[in-house]
């Protein structure tokens, strides 16, 4: 008794030293990337680190008797946007099942927690501020057997890179294909054997496979589980009465921003008599959501400079991609969200003039020769407003051709969820 009681002393030991150095570790990365005067220069900082991450790895040759039990679920959990609930619907579908060992990390000032909170409904939900504070989620990490999440996050890396038997199923909050920049610098710091993807299209898998970002065990394929939930939902009423309009987000600064080529082509469009007397002849609203990176930074269109024009916030992009019937885009990756309801989609490169470097305007990248486009690719108003003229006519229909191309983008159509869920379980049994 005496013997175990002891060992359970040195475990709690070691894995609270563990502990102190993995948040150390997260703390001096942050804090000394933030810092503009920094005393310890770049150099020393990785050097910190090694050092670091080498002491953690020493205390890694003790075998803690702890059993973890839990499957830990995070979305986007810094923002209120609607769309990024891919964990928190396999999260819901634990629960259907009474699987207690299931837990949700939830933004405390999201509209979900607060309606949860209403309802009394926030069983084995662990509400969170922000990653700041990150050490309030150790407890649970350290009695997880995976965390399963929609973003790749450099904390969460860490943790998971220093806890031998903690493993990150990575969903992605979208289809990852426009996204070349973002992907060459995702879970770079997270080891080959630690990371499992979730893949939703054969072009997704070719990008990731020539950049050489996973092993082949580790990229499972399935879909988002939204998906899922969008083709039970299809079929509304109100289906051709509204075009959705979303551009990525640009990295330039407030001022520059100004007078874009963006927000410049962004207002003409939008004051385009041509197309609003169309749009009002047949009774059909376009609704315009800025990108939420915009939102924060107050970079929106007035409402009263464009009375015809339906202005809305992220908040409100799930409901408008169910019911929209035309998307237009640059290169979003909701464009895929539509693709798999086979509703056009149109690509408008607004700004692919604009003087300023692109690498700098913006985390994604144009593929001008990119087959996934296939077509509805613009670079003028007048040929993306006689696009728009085009399929309001035909009621939004797609050519056998395209329809066919949008049906080749997607492994999965059906059974979204369960396939997820099975793969989380082979990788925690």
């Amino acid at each position: 008794m005496k013997s175990q009681s002891y060992q359970n002393e040195k475990d709690n030991f070691y894995l609270s030293l563990k502990i102190i150095l993995i948040i150390l570790m997260i703390y001096t990365n942050k804090n000394l990337n933030i810092r503009k005067n920094a005393i310890i220069i770049e150099g020393q900082k990785d050097d910190i680190i090694e050092k670091i991450s080498r002491l953690i790895k020493k205390l890694n040759k003790f075998e803690f008797k702890r059993k973890p039990k839990y499957i830990l679920f995070f979305d986007f959990i810094t923002s209120s946007i609607c769309l990024d609930k891919n964990s928190y619907i396999l999260f819901q579908e634990y629960q259907r099942n009474n699987d207690t060992n299931a837990y949700y990390v939830i933004n405390k000032k999201s509209k979900l927690y607060k309606s949860l909170l209403e309802k009394n409904n926030t069983q084995n939900l662990i509400p969170f501020t922000n990653y700041n504070q990150i050490e309030e989620l150790f407890p649970y990490l350290l009695n997880s057997k995976i965390i399963v999440q929609s973003y790749a996050l450099y904390e969460f890396q860490v943790i998971i890179n220093n806890v031998n038997y903690l493993k990150l199923l990575y969903l992605c909050h979208a289809v990852n294909y426009f996204k070349k920049n973002q992907i060459k610098a995702e879970l770079l710091k997270l080891d080959q054997d630690k990371k499992h993807i979730i893949l939703t299209s054969p072009y997704e898998y070719n990008l990731y496979n020539k950049m050489n970002l996973y092993n082949e065990k580790s990229m499972h394929f399935a879909g988002l589980p939204r998906y899922e939930l969008l083709s039970k939902k299809q079929n509304y009423s109100n289906n051709e009465t509204c075009i959705l309009f979303s551009f990525t987000y640009r990295s330039y600064n407030n001022s520059i921003y100004v007078n874009s080529l963006l927000r410049r082509n962004l207002v003409s469009l939008f004051k385009d008599e041509s197309l609003l007397s169309f749009l009002e002849e047949r009774n059909i609203n376009l609704i315009y959501i800025p990108h939420h990176f915009d939102e924060i930074r107050n970079r929106t269109l007035k409402k009263n400079e464009f009375p015809k024009i339906i202005i809305e916030k992220q908040e409100s992009l799930s409901h408008y991609i169910e019911r929209c019937s035309l998307f237009i885009t640059d290169f979003s990756s909701i464009s895929f969200d539509f693709m798999f309801q086979k509703k056009p989609v149109l690509f408008y490169f607004i700004d692919v003039n604009e003087k300023f470097d692109f690498q700098e305007k913006s985390y994604m990248t144009i593929d001008e020769n990119n087959s996934i486009y296939f077509e509805n690719v613009f670079y003028e108003k007048n040929q993306l407003i006689n696009s728009i003229k085009y399929y309001i006519n035909r009621k939004f229909h797609l050519n056998v051709g395209l329809s066919k191309k949008y049906k080749s983008l997607f492994y999965f159509k059906n059974g979204i969820i369960n396939r997820v869920i099975k793969i989380i379980n082979e990788l925690t049994q």
